[in-house]
């Protein structure tokens, strides 16, 4: 049986300074728990060393960005450049507008993610999805790994591990489209997108500070349009491959609905490793293909 180990984690939560009201209501929310969790100061606009540039957003995302979405972009690449540079194994990054279950937080909080190939873990997602199961019973009889299918947007809660966020610090400081879209493109990164079922995380229902600016349509030349849809045709070709080539229909083994629960849900012993049926921490793989980097080339096409 393969061994994991008990992870240093820390949450982040971003928060606009200005969100006094949101503050407080999480800190609220947060008072009972003696997790590591701190706020995370939100940017409002572009920040070093992130560059930005319509006619690239145009070519990428269909149109420039927002303000908005630029500063989310630039609060979530700086929590990424944070953990990177950090002695955590993971974090758990939180925007300030969600409704958290403590209790699932603090069983994520113990395991650590990477030891079973897993570096981006999805606690809440906001639209209908494509999924595959990974891995019944997670913790209990009602708590599942799922493998999101597609592109699917949504940043308000998610784990992500510091090999991971040192690949989407060193291949994402052009900004080009909004950040949810960047995190759930895997077949681009090679950072696999899975989720935890049932969310334990919710958004709360309260006006968006990003806005409706993401459904809007621009006016954009004949040229943009014909690169936007090249990239469009090459992301698909990506996808496709990645799909059918590089991801284990059961990256963690066989799973069945029944046993006890695949992760431990308290800290093991002092000193002692956490059993799991997971896959040895020595082999497992970051990402896919044993590398979540991007070539030169994809680095290259990704500016143009």
């Amino acid at each position: 049986m393969a061994m994991g180990h008990e992870a240093t984690t820390s949450i982040r939560v971003i928060n606009l300074d200005r969100s006094v009201d949101r503050r407080q209501a999480f800190m609220q929310m947060a008072g009972g728990t003696e997790l590591d969790w701190a706020f995370f100061p939100a940017c409002t606009g572009i920040t070093e060393p992130l560059r930005y540039d319509d006619r690239v957003a145009a070519r990428r995302w269909g149109r420039p960005l927002s303000p908005a979405e630029i500063g989310c972009y630039s609060s979530h690449f700086k929590v990424w450049e944070w953990l990177a540079n950090s002695d955590y194994d993971q974090a758990i990054i939180l925007e300030d507008d969600v409704i958290v279950d403590w209790a699932i937080m603090e069983k994520l909080a113990i395991n650590k993610f990477s030891d079973y190939g897993i570096n981006l873990l999805r606690l809440h997602i906001s639209y209908p999805f494509n999924w595959k199961m990974v891995q019944y019973r997670l913790f209990s009889p009602n708590t599942h790994l799922i493998r999101i299918v597609g592109n699917v947007p949504g940043a308000v809660a998610y784990l992500l591990t510091r090999a991971a966020a040192r690949v989407l610090v060193s291949n994402y400081s052009i900004v080009a489209a909004p950040l949810d879209w960047i995190l759930a493109r895997y077949w681009e990164h090679r950072i696999i997108g899975y989720c935890m079922f049932p969310f334990p995380v919710i958004e709360r229902h309260s006006p968006s500070t990003i806005g409706d600016e993401r459904h809007a349509v621009s006016q954009r030349t004949v040229y943009d349009r014909i690169a936007r849809i090249g990239w469009r045709i090459h992301g698909r070709a990506q996808r496709g491959y990645v799909e059918r080539c590089l991801i284990k229909r059961y990256p963690l083994g066989p799973t069945k609905d029944s046993g006890p629960p695949f992760l431990p849900s308290s800290p093991p012993p002092q000193g002692q490793p956490t059993a799991s049926g997971g896959p040895a921490a020595d082999v497992v793989p970051v990402g896919i293909g044993g590398d979540m980097r991007l070539s030169s080339r994809e680095r290259t096409q990704y500016a143009e």
